[in-house]
């Protein structure tokens, strides 16, 4: 198998959506067992609610607008295009667009999907 085989390309310009009457238009890149990443478009006023992933860390890239990665004990992070956040997993955290601005982010986290393969411990 040559090595073209496994790798996937994409231009993430063809998967900006977006959709005013959703909560928001969220696609999905990659994923493995060891990462997913998904683009995800919004439009001003759409949020992703605060939320926790207790074994993932997360990183976000803004790749068009401006918004806000919210904290849920405060010190917001304001982002704009270019802007790359990296959140530790158990920190609970969400996304929020400010007025007239719409929002393309990037977001890569790991562990991807579980491994069916690995036997859990009964230790």
């Amino acid at each position: 198998m040559a090595l073209t085989d496994a790798i996937t390309t994409m231009n993430l310009n063809d998967l900006v959506e977006f959709d005013r009457d959703a909560r928001l238009v969220r696609k999905k890149i990659f994923q493995s067992e060891i990462i997913v990443s998904e683009i995800v478009c919004y439009e001003p006023g759409q949020f992703t609610k605060t939320h926790v992933h207790p074994n993932q860390d997360e990183i976000f890239l803004c790749l068009e607008g401006k918004g806000i990665i919210t904290f849920a004990g405060g010190d917001n992070v304001p982002i704009e295009q270019g802007s790359v956040v990296f959140v530790p997993k158990g920190t609970e955290h969400g996304v929020d667009t400010v007025a007239r601005e719409r929002l393309v982010l990037v977001f890569t986290k790991g562990p991807g999907l579980p491994n069916p393969s690995r036997k859990k411990s009964s230790a």
